[in-house]
């Protein structure tokens, strides 16, 4: 019926990776969508900044970083926390075939990990480029499976052999993919107040202390009596009162 979008304009003008990050990330792999030229310049745009990340990496990159590698504060902790958690997600996102949701999550790492090199002083530091190293080689193996060409030329740039699909998947350490930190809501009444950061090893006591702290949430029950405080561990904070 000539309604029909084949892939080989959009192949010649962005590539075939491009094309297939597109399709991935565009919706659900069951749902309908409808076609956008526009949204494949997203992908090349995502596709670029890979790039460009792994670049910047490869005059610091060292194959041998698992024998230094502490990363045990700042910006290398932070770096590999990123890491580890996102190969939880890309892992997990891919065996369910929520493919759009593992390359959000590929989006939101490189972004992450392009922040922390423009941060003061992180490319000089060694075990800033130790935690970067192992990002460069997780970023490419993960987005291999989406984007094998674009993925086995990075590859080689950082001065490995062969192709990401005969490499080892990565491996996640439980471990460094816990936050030190998480982002609690608080409720006055089953309505947002504020938001408060705690550590993750906060208890339902030390969750309940910081929220009945907060000048928000003081203002919202000021003059109440509390008649109850639900907490649900990691996620929100309901304050009841009347």
């Amino acid at each position: 019926k000539g309604n029909v979008v084949t892939p080989d304009e959009a192949v010649a003008e962005c590539g075939a990776d491009a094309l297939r990050i597109y399709e991935l990330f565009v919706a659900p792999f069951e749902a309908d969508v409808q076609w956008s030229n526009e949204g494949m310049q997203g992908a090349v745009r995502f596709l670029s900044r890979v790039c460009k990340y792994v670049s910047e990496v490869v005059p610091m990159y060292d194959p041998n970083w698992k024998l230094e590698i502490s990363a045990e504060a700042g910006i290398a902790k932070d770096v590999r926390r990123w890491t580890h958690q996102t190969i939880v997600k890309v892992t997990d996102d891919i065996e369910r075939f929520a493919f759009n949701t593992s390359i959000s999550s590929l989006m939101i790492y490189i972004n992450n990990l392009n922040d922390a090199m423009k941060q003061p002083g992180a490319i000089e530091d060694r075990q800033v480029q130790l935690a970067l190293s192992e990002a460069a080689e997780t970023i490419i193996l993960l987005l291999s499976p989406s984007a094998p060409h674009t993925a086995d030329e990075l590859w080689e740039q950082l001065g490995r052999s062969g192709f990401t699909y005969h490499a080892e998947w990565p491996t996640a350490q439980p471990s460094l993919a816990v936050a030190d930190e998480i982002t609690v809501a608080v409720q006055v009444n089953g309505k947002l107040r504020d938001t408060i950061t705690v550590p993750a090893s906060a208890s339902q006591e030390d969750l309940e202390i910081a929220a009945m702290a907060s000048e928000k949430v003081v203002f919202h029950i000021d003059g109440k009596t509390i008649r109850k405080i639900i907490v649900v561990p990691g996620k929100l904070v309901n304050i009841v009162a009347s």
